[in-house]
């Protein structure tokens, strides 16, 4: 049996919240937030229900998010 060892590069780390960009320390709110999250909460609910009929999951909403090229 022949055993094949080779060096697997993996990709950088995504960055956690001390490394996300900010200018003042507070997330950026705009208009889209509270509609979009509405929209997705409305949408996925009745599937997640379904998946899960005790109720044990959780959506998450204003979540931050950054280009990552960006920051490297």
């Amino acid at each position: 049996m022949t055993e094949i060892t080779s060096k697997i590069e993996l990709p950088p780390p995504f960055p956690d919240h001390t490394q996300l960009p900010e200018s003042d320390g507070t997330f950026v709110k705009n208009f889209y937030n509270h509609p979009q999250s509405i929209l997705l909460t409305d949408s996925i609910g009745p599937i997640l229900q379904k998946i899960h009929p005790d109720g044990q999951y959780a959506i998450g909403h204003s979540s931050p998010r950054c280009k990552l090229p960006e920051l490297l």
